[in-house]
């Protein structure tokens, strides 16, 4: 079939008309013309604005516009080609049981078994003699486990349980006497200085709280377990941020010290802190927006004894 382009090209030249004359009467561009004629379509603009062109050149030459959008239709949207034929399909190959990476998988998996066999063998062999020929203890009855010398042992131990309690303050009131231990029993006597060392004695010695560290700063951070103060100071911007209060405590029973914060004399927050022997570490922290400024205090109190006293001022 012929093109749309050629076909209009033959009918104006047969007409003895040029493109110049048909651009006149259709007002069509003659650069779009010559491009129809040529069956350049993609130097036209838009398909829809294609096909109005066809139209208008046709009826200008007296043909039917329908053929040529015909024509048109097929040049852009050739049919399509008929589908090929599938391929045959190859006849399959017989299926094999182990092909080349099966049968190594398989061999190595056997190696591996074998050497496994031959190592637990020998142990399986020499543990089954060994528990086999290793004799059984006799039970002892109840008059035999026992002996005099046990039984003074473990009054003397019971013993020194009663008086470690005492053996610090009778050290601090009496100079301690040098006893030379008995040949006998060694064992008994070591048990007992061990007894005497249970315990820091200057945590015992101590009837209230005390105050090992107290620190302010503006933040907490953990170090080896332990919390630890950071941006320490004394003075400290009101600009929303947190000061906080850490101490350590010193205690020999478990009990409780409370942190209290005082602005310019009076108490603004009261904060009760539980503590464990033998020390313990505590924080409390306060916000200072803009209007907390003034002279601060933060104390650590056991009840009404105040222990410690850190102050500090807010700009």
């Amino acid at each position: 079939m012929e093109s749309p382009g050629k076909h209009l090209k033959r009918e104006r030249e047969s007409r003895n008309l040029t493109v110049r004359e048909v651009s006149a009467s259709t007002r069509i561009k003659e650069t779009i013309l010559n491009a129809i004629e040529e069956d350049r379509f993609d130097l036209c603009p838009h398909p829809f604005y294609v096909k109005g062109f066809l139209i208008s050149y046709a009826r200008h030459l007296g043909i039917d516009p329908t053929s040529v959008l015909s024509e048109y239709r097929e040049l852009v949207n050739p049919p399509a080609p008929p589908p090929e034929p599938a391929p045959a399909e190859k006849p399959k190959e017989p299926f094999l049981f182990l092909d080349r990476v099966q049968r190594r998988t398989a061999y190595r998996f056997v190696l591996v078994s074998v050497l496994l066999v031959s190592l637990l063998t020998p142990l399986y062999f020499y543990y089954t003699f060994q528990f086999a020929h290793t004799p059984v203890p006799v039970a002892l009855n109840e008059q035999e486990r026992v002996t005099p010398q046990d039984r003074e042992n473990s009054s003397l131990v019971a013993a020194s349980l009663m008086t470690a309690e005492v053996a610090s303050e009778s050290q601090q009131k009496t100079e301690p006497v040098e006893v030379e231990p008995k040949q006998e029993n060694p064992p008994v006597l070591q048990q007992i200085k061990q007894l005497e060392m249970i315990g820091p004695k200057e945590v015992q010695a101590e009837s209230f709280p005390k105050v090992l560290e107290a620190h302010l700063g503006t933040g907490i951070e953990t170090e080896n377990g332990r919390p630890m103060v950071i941006g320490k100071g004394s003075e400290f911007r009101c600009e929303n941020q947190r000061v906080y209060f850490f101490t350590r405590i010193l205690t020999g029973k478990e009990g409780k010290v409370f942190h209290v914060w005082q602005r310019e004399g009076e108490e603004f927050h009261r904060i009760e802190m539980p503590v464990t022997p033998p020390s313990w570490s505590v924080y409390s922290y306060i916000t200072l927006p803009p209007s907390r400024f003034g002279n601060w205090n933060a104390e650590v109190r056991d009840g009404d004894k105040v222990l410690t006293r850190l102050s500090f001022k807010a700009h």
